[in-house]
């Protein structure tokens, strides 16, 4: 487990997390949302950790089968507040540079590959679909 979280939303086992995350963390701020790229808050019932969750698809208008990109960043509190702020208008580079300084839950599906589920750190590049 992480320094952030509980068993429920940072538990170490990502496909468990996962399935937590998407269907239980509420909503508290939309900051982009677009058809192949959205932004938001998300906040743990359980515990209140916040999070920063990013979904980008790439659509290659071939075969149906368009990558996607969901990653779940959790945040402090003075994250959460600055975030906010910036509204729509929000950094995507200093995003990313939220989700490579700390553990992050990520689904993977590129085209044409297998989709994975994993716990990540390191870089987090933050880029809007299309």
């Amino acid at each position: 487990m992480s320094e952030f979280g509980c068993a429920r939303c940072c538990g170490d086992d990502a496909l468990t997390a996962l399935a937590y995350c998407t269907t239980r963390l509420r909503e508290t701020h939309r900051l982009v949302e677009r058809s192949h790229f959205g932004v938001s808050l998300r906040e743990c019932p359980e515990c209140a950790q916040a999070f920063v969750a990013i979904f980008t698809e790439f659509v290659d208008w071939t075969g149906g089968e368009d990558a996607q990109f969901f990653d779940v960043v959790p945040l402090t509190a003075a994250e959460v507040t600055s975030l906010a702020a910036q509204g729509s208008g929000v950094d995507l580079v200093k995003l990313g540079a939220l989700g490579s300084a700390r553990r992050r839950l990520a689904s993977d599906w590129p085209t044409g590959g297998e989709k994975t589920i994993a716990w990540r750190s390191g870089p987090l590049s933050v880029r809007e679909g299309y």
